[in-house]
């Protein structure tokens, strides 16, 4: 291990541009809305659960490492039920140049000694990327509630087979046989009859009510109120989130936001959020993601993909989504926490928890 050059301590405002020069650096222009002072700020101050808590590494005057949570509301439905304020692990970063000299760890533990001491927060969820997963579960206390299998459905496999053979022209020949093998052995995908699905700009006091009904969907489920979901996917329009309401008789029974985005050069959609699932039922929640494909062809998406816990996986088994094999998988979707030993047994459980892509900050 190197020799520690750098002292830590906790953020303040005026760290803002030094935060962002460190991401730059990290991930350069990965996710370039995510450079910008203002979208920073939409994360880390403006979020309606509560400012960020940020731990710093510092060398001299440059930030060098960085451990970051968000407050998070989960309604825990155990008993009568409350909410509670779970911290999300985000946006860890470490300068190339300080790796391999115990930072994360540090920042890591110095975070939660303060959240538990002076806020109160004693779990700390999120999805660790592969390369931070044995860090977390090693040496940070956390476990494993689950690996969720990447799903996708295949829309035009002429893009995939061109970014891995490099030849157009047999690549647009297996593309077509490829789909049009699947759609015979895949459900027929038409428009809603059942329900209509019309655009939001935002969400209404109509969606409060909603969450008051379907708040008991899981034992562990994150806060839908409308405060949330506006900050969440309306807030910054250059994420290109795109929420829709779900109408069965006039009546508002649940909403799905969906997002077009460009991964290895690939154009894929993603069912970001749908609640509740199921829709009414297996019928209508069907017509969504019918509707959710045919709002990614015409985003020109090579395929569609979407993250439901595994009770509610079986609705996309039999649209014709497709678990992505262990060796293609680019991004394994790892869920873990740590907690207080008396909330273990709640959190541990997988088929405890209602999350979507929506719940992560990635997607």
């Amino acid at each position: 291990m190197a020799e520690r050059s750098w002292t830590t301590r906790s953020y303040v405002p005026a760290d803002a541009d030094g935060i962002l020069a460190l991401r730059r650096v990290v991930f350069g222009n990965l996710d370039r809305v995510r450079l910008r002072p203002e979208i920073w700020r939409w994360q880390f101050i403006d979020n309606p659960a509560g400012a960020g808590w940020v731990r710093l590494a510092v060398h001299g005057d440059t930030i060098v490492g960085q451990y970051a949570a968000i407050p998070t509301r989960f309604r825990l439905n155990a008993g009568a039920g409350e909410e509670r304020t779970f911290a999300m692990s985000c946006d860890t970063m470490t300068h190339p140049d300080y790796q391999r000299q115990g930072m994360f760890v540090t920042l890591a533990q110095e975070l939660y000694a303060e959240l538990a001491e002076q806020h109160g927060v004693s779990t700390v969820w999120g999805f660790p990327n592969a390369a931070s997963h044995p860090g977390f579960v090693g040496r940070l206390g956390w476990f494993d509630v689950h690996v969720f299998p990447t799903r996708v459905k295949p829309i035009r496999s002429a893009p995939v087979f061109k970014r891995y053979l490099r030849w157009d022209v047999l690549s647009g020949t297996l593309g077509v046989l490829a789909d049009r093998t699947y759609q015979l052995a895949t459900p027929r995908v038409s428009p809603p009859t059942r329900c209509e699905i019309r655009p939001l700009s935002s969400f209404d006091e109509r969606f409060d009510a909603l969450w008051m009904r379907h708040r008991q969907l899981a034992p562990v489920v994150q806060v839908r109120t409308r405060e949330h979901l506006n900050w969440r996917y309306c807030a910054v329009p250059e994420f290109g989130y795109r929420p829709f309401e779900i109408l069965v008789g006039g009546a508002l029974e649940g909403y799905v936001v969906v997002r077009t985005l460009t991964l290895f050069d690939l154009p894929f959609a993603a069912v970001v959020d749908l609640f509740p699932c199921p829709v009414i039922d297996a019928a209508i929640t069907r017509e969504v993601l019918c509707f959710a494909q045919l709002e990614a062809e015409r985003a020109g998406a090579a395929f569609l993909t979407a993250l439901l816990p595994p009770a509610h996986g079986p609705h996309l088994t039999r649209f014709g989504f497709l678990k992505v094999p262990g060796f293609l998988n680019l991004r394994p979707w790892y869920l873990g926490a740590r907690c207080a030993p008396a909330d273990e047994p709640m959190l541990r459980d997988i088929d405890h928890w209602y999350v979507t892509y929506g719940d992560a900050d990635i997607v």
